[in-house]
């Protein structure tokens, strides 16, 4: 046995009981007590494979220098292996590579990765290439090396380098090699290449939970979702392979975005049966799934049950409170949270709940923050902001907001291009849509719907014809129902009947009734009951519960006097059984109080809004309001007496005819 034998077992023995340090100084001390002994290549690499400290490392380091053991290829491995571990050490990487007296497949897989990690992927192709080049004889690369280049390919999206390296891992012998197959899969998933991933799966003999976690996560990055689920079941039948936390990340997704709560139920009770209730990456995402399918006391559940509680977390539950139009929720989990320094997207998500709202002071105390985070050029809450005051009705604040962004998506341009026309100023949503044209994104789908809305309510006629044929002519883009409903409510506001219902006939979208009811609200308007009992038929006819258009066709009868016929709608609504769709206002009174009405409220409780008890509001809303008490003034009367004495003016959005018919309350509200 060799004089450094014995201090090499017995560094190894202190490794393996966990004394790095002294297993450290014991390797750099040598074989010997003197400071001339040399210490062992071997012990040294021992202690520099096991992840030491970088200080400890950098001793180690210099003590192999001045031992003048760096020729020794085992050590010199171990070091590179050391720095491609440590973060930002690239350089010192680089240098112990270049020191190589001789780069085998390990110095390259190593440099190659190190590469990977640190955000250059095109240098750790250019590795791999050097690597086939033969700068160095005899060397091939192996599976790591083969791996790291095709993740590499995936960073980079680029699938005809992955299909290249997918031909070079045939050729090579690696067709049954687990490891490059999964990075071979996920690739494909990265390049948007789904059913290239399932050809290499479906040629694996013996896939792992690793390969099925990345076809499973190929398939949800691709919109795949019935085929992630399928997989999934597929894996639970196969013996000794086993779900982890990524995979039933994906799944979470998958069945989220189906829409899917029954069998996101059950996926959440594998991950309890499994053990995995601690992943940060599993509970956010059934937190998510949960909130995606409007499951929202099931989310708040797993959120409150999370012991680590991140950002993901965090914007996963406000985001499905604001998609489930649970707005007030977000607002007070937000203030719960009290996250001064909370990112970007939870701030638009709740300023997205205040535009919903309509609620300007929550979201001018966001916007407060905003400003106080130094944030104020991040497109996110820039379009949010501009959306909310736009809703709000406070269109030169937005106006504002959008001439100081400094960036501009198309979000941020349609935005403001809905807020111009959603109140009342038509011309300048057509004007902002003609300087998108010219110097900003291309317009989209949603573009378009906006400046057709601001053609509508300002009737004009031709310019919203051309912006119609323009859009497929011009953009390619196929118009949808929401378009139609522009152009039908166009040409109903000009009388323009027959020419709205030939533009119906001819839409893919015939059947649909709310195309129609823009034409029947015409003819109300207009008191025409020849075209009124024409579309109320059709309407009828595609859909016999739809209450609108049985109200419609009777404020048009008793409107022209007929009152006979208006009754015998009355009592046909009421022999199908037809229930009205109820209506919902609110008014926002003070900072901590917002009230919320519909119309199906009862009369007797309205108790809680008489003013000292005299009654005197609810006389109000008898004497100007015929029953069922209307859902505008309930919601004043509400405001007017959570204000007491103060004065204030209410935004009410889309009053309908009775409603604004009510000249005392309504004036004296907008004092």
């Amino acid at each position: 046995m060799p004089p450094s034998a014995p201090a090499q077992l017995a560094v190894l023995r202190l490794l393996d009981s966990g004394d790095l340090a002294a297993a450290a100084r014991l390797a750099a001390a040598g074989a010997g007590p003197s400071s001339s002994s040399s210490p062992s290549p071997v012990s040294l690499a021992a202690v520099l494979l096991r992840h030491p400290p970088p200080r400890l490392g950098y001793c180690l380091h210099g003590r192999a220098a001045r031992a003048g053991l760096l020729a020794d290829r085992y050590l010199a491995n171990a070091l590179l292996a050391f720095y491609v571990r440590l973060p930002r050490h690239l350089t010192h990487a680089l240098r112990a590579f270049d020191d190589l007296p001789r780069r085998d497949v390990v110095a390259h897989s190593s440099i190659l990765a190190a590469f990977l990690r640190a955000g250059m992927p095109r240098r750790a192709l250019a590795s791999l290439r050097a690597m086939l080049a033969g700068a160095d004889d005899d060397v091939s690369p192996n599976a790591h090396a083969l791996s790291a280049a095709v993740k590499a390919c995936a960073v980079l999206r680029d699938r005809k380098a992955g299909a290249c390296l997918h031909g070079s891992v045939l050729v090579r012998g690696f067709a049954d090699d687990g490891v490059v197959l999964s990075s071979l899969v996920d690739m494909y998933g990265h390049v948007a290449a789904p059913g290239d991933a399932r050809k290499v799966f479906e040629e694996m003999r013996a896939p792992d939970g690793i390969c099925y976690t990345s076809l499973i996560s190929a398939f949800v990055r691709n919109d795949w979702f019935e085929e992630a689920v399928r997989w999934f079941r597929s894996m639970l039948m196969m013996n000794g392979v086993r779900p982890d936390g990524c995979t039933f990340g994906s799944m979470m997704t998958a069945l989220g975005n189906l829409k899917r709560g029954s069998q996101g139920r059950q996926a959440h009770a594998q991950v309890v049966t499994r053990g995995l209730c601690g992943n940060v990456i599993v509970e956010s995402s059934t937190l998510d799934m949960y909130a995606k399918c409007g499951l929202m006391v099931e989310a708040r559940e797993v959120f409150d049950r999370m012991q680590v509680r991140n950002e993901v977390s965090r914007c996963a539950l406000l985001g499905g409170y604001c998609q489930n139009g649970e707005y007030e929720k977000v607002i007070a989990l937000f203030r719960e949270m009290d996250k001064e320094d909370g990112d970007w997207y939870s701030l638009g998500t709740v300023l997205r709940a205040c535009a919903g709202l309509s609620s300007v002071k929550p979201g001018k105390e966001i916007h407060c923050r905003f400003l106080r985070m130094a944030g104020w050029r991040d497109v996110v809450v820039e379009s949010a902001l501009v959306d909310l005051y736009a809703k709000c009705g406070a269109v030169d604040y937005a106006y504002s907001v959008f001439e100081a962004s400094t960036v501009r998506n198309t979000i941020t341009w349609n935005a403001m291009i809905g807020g111009f026309a959603q109140n009342g100023h038509g011309e300048r949503a057509i004007n902002l849509f003609n300087r998108m044209v010219r110097e900003g994104p291309r317009p989209d789908y949603i573009s378009f719907i906006g400046v057709l809305f601001a053609c509508s309510h300002t009737g004009m006629v031709e310019q919203g014809r051309n912006y119609f044929n323009s859009m497929c002519k011009d953009y390619g883009i196929a118009p949808g129902i929401e378009h139609y409903n522009c152009m039908v409510d166009l040409f109903s506001r000009v009388e323009l009947l027959e020419e709205a219902e030939d533009l119906i006939n001819k839409s893919p979208f015939r059947n649909d009734s709310s195309l129609w009811a823009d034409i029947l609200g015409a003819s109300a308007t207009h008191s025409n009951p020849d075209v009124a009992e024409r579309v109320a038929k059709k309407m009828m006819e595609l859909e016999p519960q739809y209450h609108l258009s049985y109200i419609l066709l009777e404020n048009v009868y008793r409107t022209v006097g007929r009152w006979e016929d208006a009754l015998e709608i009355r009592r046909l609504m009421e022999s199908r059984k037809v229930k009205k769709e109820p209506g919902m206002s609110w008014v926002d009174a003070n900072r901590s109080k917002l009230h919320v009405c519909d119309s199906n409220e009862e009369v007797s409780e309205l108790d809680d809004l008489n003013y000292h008890g005299d009654g005197t509001v609810r006389q109000a809303v008898h004497n100007y309001w015929l029953l069922p008490i209307r859902t505008a003034g309930i919601a004043i009367c509400a405001g007017l007496i959570d204000l007491r004495r103060a004065t204030r003016k209410f935004h009410l959005p889309e009053l309908d005819e009775a409603e604004s018919n009510c000249p005392l309350l309504l004036c004296q509200t907008k004092k």
